[in-house]
């Protein structure tokens, strides 16, 4: 697992849980899978770094850093946002 700074005022929920076109941050990185976790981090997709949900289908569609990214729906469970 990969943590960033969390804010108590702020609830933490997945990335299949966000809305649509909601931003938050990245809050960790939750996996007991070292290939999806280094995939993740190879990608980009690090804690504190904001994250904007564009698509939930056929793929999750999201942008980190300018860069837009489409995982299913097994990894995006695994990327945790503070919104």
């Amino acid at each position: 697992m990969v943590t960033g700074n969390s804010h108590l005022s702020m609830k933490t929920i997945t990335l299949c849980a966000m809305e649509t076109r909601k931003t938050g941050k990245i809050d960790r990185l939750e996996t007991k899978n070292p290939g999806i976790l280094q995939k993740l981090m190879a990608m980009g997709i690090l804690p504190g770094m904001p994250i904007t949900l564009l698509r939930k289908s056929p793929s999750y569609l999201f942008e980190v850093d300018q860069t837009r990214y489409a995982v299913d729906r097994e990894i995006a469970n695994h990327i945790y946002v503070s919104c």
